[in-house]
């Protein structure tokens, strides 16, 4: 095999080592000095430099060199490169080229009509020159690295945009769970006794959410559907909301619009999650058809409100009403297993115990349903109905 060829063969294995190295975003800084390395390895070159045009200070910034004093790398001008021409080395010395101490060849970088910045080679460990070929493959290299850094400036530029729109995100949803939270306020202060009973709700609703394998996303929209259940409140009087004796039929019935005033209150709202509307409208239907404002049933349910509807009802039951004391959470776990099929779903009912279990046990870290139960319960006892329930509705 001639030495020309061979040279050949070298000169195209170290443009692919060199598009290799330099096509990935990760550890950009070491990628790129490989890539310098390369370079220099290739055409003999004890020196070598990477310049980086920075538009936003009009200044060529030193990204990467080998060899060079950077007081003579920070002498380069972008002004003097304009009229060179786009990735065609020049020799330095040579007019307009500007002379770099230690410099023999001097490359513009560009991308389309766009200065990118330059590369500089010194001259050869064994004094030869640089051939017309050696040149034409510079010119290669500098297209490439052209390219590359243009597109590390585009990802660099890409992420920072991302990270402040996801800053800004943070941002909103800051904002729209305390807007969430004080509208669970306003209901509380109108419902002396329902104090945080969205709040927990809506706890339950994503703890539920979770174990079924819900994305993170859609376990926030039921979170925030369980906070906006019960906002139809606001525009019940205060006297029926917390009226200790039992209500009559028509006041019944006027605390049963609250479902379709919360939805109302609601669907003025685009939310980014899907089905809070419904819901928030549906959280007191029923499996059987039995239930307000539509009588829906069975397949005209989804998970979302099941598990609302759950965890709306066991909420109600550990807590203290004006007609009624609270339950222990032994009765409201069998009144719960009482109303399965009629009321309730056996899978939501199934994964409720499961987690509740696993809150008991320890198994989560952060548990979302036992801090806000009684704190006298026997979770000995708790833990054996759950259990049993467990059992039974595993089975096949």
């Amino acid at each position: 095999m001639s030495t020309e060829l061979k040279k050949a063969l070298y000169n195209i294995s170290a443009l692919v080592d060199l598009g290799q190295a330099i096509t990935a975003e990760d550890a950009f800084q070491e990628k790129i000095q490989s890539a310098l390395y390369v370079i220099t390895g290739t055409f003999l070159a004890n020196k070598g430099a990477i310049l980086f045009y920075d538009k936003s200070t009009g200044r060529l910034n030193t990204l990467i060199q080998k060899g060079f004093d950077r007081a003579e790398l920070d002498r380069v001008k972008p002004q003097d490169l304009i009229s060179l021409g786009k990735n065609e080395p020049c020799l330095i010395g040579y007019d307009p080229v500007p002379a770099v101490a230690g410099a023999e060849i001097l490359t513009p970088l560009w991308v389309r009509d766009e200065f990118i910045g330059v590369l500089l080679l010194s001259g050869k460990l064994n004094a030869g020159s640089y051939t017309l070929e050696e040149l034409e493959l510079i010119s290669v290299i500098a297209n490439q690295i052209a390219i590359v850094l243009n597109n590390h400036t585009l990802f660099t530029d890409l992420s920072d945009k991302l990270e402040e729109n996801r800053r800004l995100y943070e941002e909103m949803r800051h904002i729209y769970h305390g807007t969430l939270q004080a509208f669970a306020a306003a209901i509380d202060a109108k419902d002396a006794y329902t104090q945080n009973h969205s709040h927990r709700v809506a706890k339950y609703s994503a703890a539920i959410a979770r174990e079924l394998g819900w994305n993170e996303h859609d376990i926030e929209g039921i979170y925030v559907a369980g906070y906006l259940h019960d906002v139809g409140k606001l525009a019940i009087s205060n006297d029926l909301l917390n009226k200790a004796t039992p209500f009559t039929p028509a006041e019944y019935e006027e605390i049963r619009k609250h479902s379709t005033l919360s939805h109302n209150i609601t669907s003025k709202i685009k939310f980014p999650w899907k089905n809070v509307h419904d819901m928030v409208w549906h959280h007191h239907e029923r499996l059987d058809g039995r239930g307000y404002p539509e009588a829906l049933a069975e397949d005209s349910l989804s998970d979302g409100v099941r598990i609302l509807t759950l965890a709306d009802s066991f909420d109600a039951m550990t807590s203290q009403r004006p007609y009624r004391k609270r339950m222990d959470v032994q009765s409201a776990i069998s009144e719960l297993k009482k109303c399965l099929q009629s009321q309730f779903d056996n899978k939501i009912m199934l994964v409720f115990c499961r987690v509740l279990e696993k809150e008991i046990t320890g198994e989560l870290p952060e548990p979302d349903i036992l801090p806000h139960l009684d704190s006298d319960s026997d979770l000995s006892i708790i833990s054996s109905m759950l259990e049993a329930i467990i059992q039974e509705l595993s089975a096949p």
